[in-house]
């Protein structure tokens, strides 16, 4: 999840609700990594999506209680014909009423990603992924100079930069979290001269509802490496840094995404030239792609340097990749069915961990930064 532009105390200690109990002593993730990842988790889900509920209605109570007396207050000095402003003025008390009662509810959840430790962790993670490839040495040089200058932020620090709080209208039109922040999003933005990722506390609240700070950790893994990776994607350097990722999935997975508007008017102008259509499908959900790849990779690094287990790591990728079970393809997403059962579940670096066995999987190749890769 990203955006282009400016879009972008849970003390959870009940409910220990965590993925790591449907991971078996050995790996379950290589013979069928949807039913791990998502049929096995659905109670789990509904119970985080009902968490998450009464949290969103605690918000709502106070700040509806505590907006009541501020509206009245501002009809006293805006006379009743100014519709418009009484309504834009009333917006504008109810979220910030929202957001104040939902900030003293987010330090305990954020502190996972305000944490200059865990920070500095994922930033080495990114850096030694990037020195693990065969980028050429500038590349690499200006990948990781990016990395460095990422701000990962929070809701509250978010707010103050965009001055969202008190721009109604801009909430309205542009608001990625939600007044109350508990929209279940993670983006990467430019503010300003700033490169920028933040995961809202809907996401860090719905990622996991362990009070274990590693398995918080390891739920957030995977979203902040891949935002992070959308300041390196294929948007932001030369075509020919990750041709040979592309390439390699236009030739042999194209066929599984969905086209936008202007992928179909290019392939109905393009209907003798089937490679230049898939390329262009794939270019459209590339800036994706290349993120997922960046996530895998930290997870696996991860996953290593923690000398995780089978059993910890099938828990890992679980609580890293469930938010995307049944999500559907627009035409630059791909499909939660595609991440995980194709983009994960053929990854090298994942299947050498998980030391599975790839001889009844199909006979297309995983597809790396460097190209095909056969099993």
């Amino acid at each position: 999840m990203k955006s282009k532009k400016l879009l972008l105390a849970c003390a959870l200690t009940v409910l220990t609700t965590s993925y790591a109990a449907f991971a078996e002593e050995a790996s379950t993730m290589c013979s069928n990594p949807l039913k791990t990842i998502c049929t096995d988790t659905l109670t789990a889900r509904k119970d985080r999506d009902n968490y998450i509920s009464g949290i969103k209605a605690e918000i709502s109570k106070e700040a509806q209680a505590s907006a009541g007396p501020r509206i009245e207050e501002m009809k006293k000095k805006i006379k009743r014909y100014r519709i418009f402003k009484r309504f834009g003025e009333t917006l504008k008390i109810n979220n910030q009423e929202i957001m104040k009662a939902a900030k003293k509810r987010m330090n305990g959840i954020e502190s996972i990603i305000t944490n200059e430790e865990n920070i500095t962790l994922l930033k080495s993670y990114m850096k030694q992924a990037i020195d693990e490839t065969s980028f050429d040495a500038v590349t690499k040089v200006n990948f990781k100079s990016t990395v460095d200058s990422i701000i990962i932020g929070n809701f509250e620090d978010f707010l103050n930069r965009t001055g969202l709080e008190d721009n109604v209208f801009a909430q309205l039109i542009n608001n990625p979290c939600g007044s109350d922040g508990l929209v279940d999003n993670a983006f990467a933005t430019t503010l300003g001269k700033d490169r920028y990722v933040l995961i809202c506390p809907g996401f860090l609240i719905s990622s996991t509802l362990t009070a274990d700070v590693k398995e918080r950790l390891d739920s957030i893994l995977q979203a902040i490496a891949h935002e992070m990776g959308h300041h390196i994607d294929s948007r932001m350097v030369t075509n020919s840094t990750y041709k040979p990722f592309l390439t390699c999935i236009s030739e042999n997975y194209a066929d599984k995404f969905n086209k936008t508007k202007d992928d179909e008017k290019f392939c109905n102008t393009k209907k003798d030239d089937v490679a230049a259509c898939k390329m262009k499908v794939t270019e459209s959900h590339a800036g994706e792609l290349v993120a997922d790849a960046w996530g895998l990779k930290v997870l696996s690094i991860h996953s290593k340097a923690q000398n995780y287990t089978f059993a910890e790591t099938d828990g890992l990728l679980t609580n890293s990749w469930s938010k995307l079970c049944g999500s559907g393809d627009e035409g630059i997403h791909p499909s939660g069915d595609f991440r995980i059962g194709t983009s994960m579940r053929t990854n090298p670096d994942i299947n050498s961990i998980l030391a599975c066995d790839n001889s009844t999987i199909n006979s297309k190749p995983a597809c790396t930064f460097d190209g095909a890769v056969n099993f």
